[in-house]
């Protein structure tokens, strides 16, 4: 191409772009501009939810304009009288972050007497009432559960209860099951509610005998608080749907919707933490019994590492005394272990001085400590938190801007947290010691060096492992505040947009 013809094709691309420019500036005050809200913010969202983000990411100004643009609602609002009912006595913090989507979605679309939110549950325990009131994640009226029934029967007609948002399905459900089926039965049928179910372990099979009731009504839908468990619920419901028992094959089950709300808070005061900062606390949470958190693998893996290396740590060698020492002389703070939960746990004594326990916090002092805290610790002692039990851990650590270290499985199990400024992936061959202990010295050498099968060769002889590992101590743990804000926008946008399908029953 000459030097004319290229000067030619300059002056033609400026000119587009002046023109295009124009015709955008001429359409922003369009009425039309309304039908392609909804199409930006799904473009933003269709972004989020890569499987392969890195840490950069789209700008809080962009996802501010998504969300005040956010068309929510594109049918018309089919459920405006809610009860939100429980008589458990925990998951509060669970149908509560599902309570806040909908008070959003209605307080933007929503309007006149008849559109309200009530709670008939416990009273929320552990200071969760006042996260409530700071969170301003509800605005309607608190109700003792005795009183449920009473609503639901009380008013049938115009302005009835029309959508029941039960809160723990495996304990609620059995309890109310006879009671709310008679009084769907005598309303008409211009007056029928919905029950949407929040689910959080497939196996448990107690309430589930109630499923084809309500299937045959196609007044069910089911909530879980993380894919996995969707996915596990879809693929059972396909299963009753195509047995060979009349009674089973003949309820509906291909019909029930089943969907994912994480139980993700805006958590606010959230602790700036230096970006230069070497790894040096983690947390494991939750109940202290080895069924559910391998409390006694992570001990061991621990206790192996500081026989080894007990500097990487920040202490010194044990030398014949009981516990390890944290190392005055260290240039960086000894690693910390925190333990969060309730229960009771034997600690091994080399690890007097390294591991915390805290239990029974209220939920500001949970925050506070968890908040605090460099990474979380799956620590799953079962599979089955990867295909049939949600763990509330999870959406805990994402509030509160805390990455979890766990492996690709754990990403596509929670697919909500499929982000790199969510996640700090470690290769499943990578325990979970050794992965901190690189991310801590940024060095995972002694791993690729060591051979634990004893078959002669290396684990670092893996190209795609090794590859994996320096992946991921090239990364580090730390994640930027504003990009992982622009993370958690994209988990709560489509909260609220499952919240807007749960109103119009879409």
């Amino acid at each position: 191409m000459t030097f004319a013809q290229r000067r030619t094709a300059l002056v033609a691309v400026v000119l587009f772009l002046l023109a295009a420019t124009f015709w955008l500036l001429l359409h922003m005050s369009s009425p039309d501009l309304a039908n392609e809200r909804y199409s930006f913010s799904g473009i933003v969202d269709h972004w989020q939810q890569g499987s392969n983000l890195t840490s950069g990411g789209c700008s809080n100004a962009a996802l501010a304009l998504a969300s005040s643009q956010e068309l929510l609602l594109d049918h018309p609002l089919r459920r405006k009288n809610i009860a939100v009912a429980s008589q458990f006595g925990y998951h509060f913090d669970v149908y509560m972050a599902l309570v806040w989507s909908l008070e959003t979605v209605l307080r933007r679309h929503g309007s006149g007497s008849d559109v309200r939110i009530r709670i008939f549950a416990q009273p929320f325990y552990y200071g969760f009432r006042d996260i409530v009131a700071k969170l301003d994640l509800f605005r309607g009226t608190y109700h003792p559960h005795e009183q449920f029934m009473e609503a639901i029967t009380g008013e049938t007609g115009d302005g009835a209860i029309d959508l029941i948002v039960i809160g723990t399905c495996e304990v609620d459900l059995p309890n109310w099951h006879s009671d709310l089926l008679a009084a769907w039965d005598a309303r008409d049928q211009d007056h029928k509610f919905k029950v949407a179910c929040i689910v959080h372990n497939v196996p448990d099979r107690r309430w589930q005998v109630h499923i084809s009731d309500w299937a045959q009504r196609d007044s069910l839908r089911l909530i879980a608080i993380s894919e996995h468990v969707q996915r596990t619920f879809q693929l059972e419901n396909d299963q009753h749907a195509e047995s060979s028992d009349p009674a089973v094959y003949s309820a509906g089950y291909q019909h029930i919707q089943v969907d994912t709300h994480p139980p993700v808070l805006d958590i606010p005061d959230l602790p700036d933490k230096p970006l230069n900062r070497t790894l040096s606390k983690a947390v494991i949470q939750g109940t202290f019994q080895s069924l559910r958190r391998d409390y006694t693998g992570f001990f061991s893996d621990m206790i192996t590492s500081l026989h080894e290396d007990p500097a990487a740590w920040g202490y010194q060698p044990l030398d014949g005394r009981e516990s390890f020492l944290p190392d005055p002389r260290s240039s960086d703070p000894a690693f910390q272990l925190y333990l969060v939960g309730s229960g009771w746990i034997d600690i091994p004594p080399e690890l007097t001085y390294m591991v915390n326990i805290y239990r029974d916090l209220d939920y500001s002092e949970f925050y506070s400590v968890v908040a605090d805290m460099d990474v979380v610790v799956p620590a799953f002692s079962e599979f089955t938190y990867y295909t049939m039990q949600a763990s509330s851990t999870v959406a805990m650590a994402v509030e509160l801007d805390v990455p979890i270290l766990a492996t690709a499985r754990f990403r596509q199990a929670h697919s909500y947290t499929d982000d790199d400024r969510a996640i700090v992936t470690r290769p499943a061959a990578m325990r979970e010691v050794a992965a901190l202990k690189a991310l801590r010295t940024r060095d995972a050498e002694s791993f690729l060096r060591s051979d634990p099968s004893g078959r002669g060769r290396t684990l670092g002889d893996i190209p795609p492992l090794r590859d994996a590992v320096q992946h991921m101590v090239d990364e580090g743990f730390v994640r930027k505040k504003d990009e992982v804000r622009a993370y958690k926008e994209g988990v709560w946008r489509r909260n609220r947009e499952f919240a807007a399908r749960l109103l119009t029953d879409m």
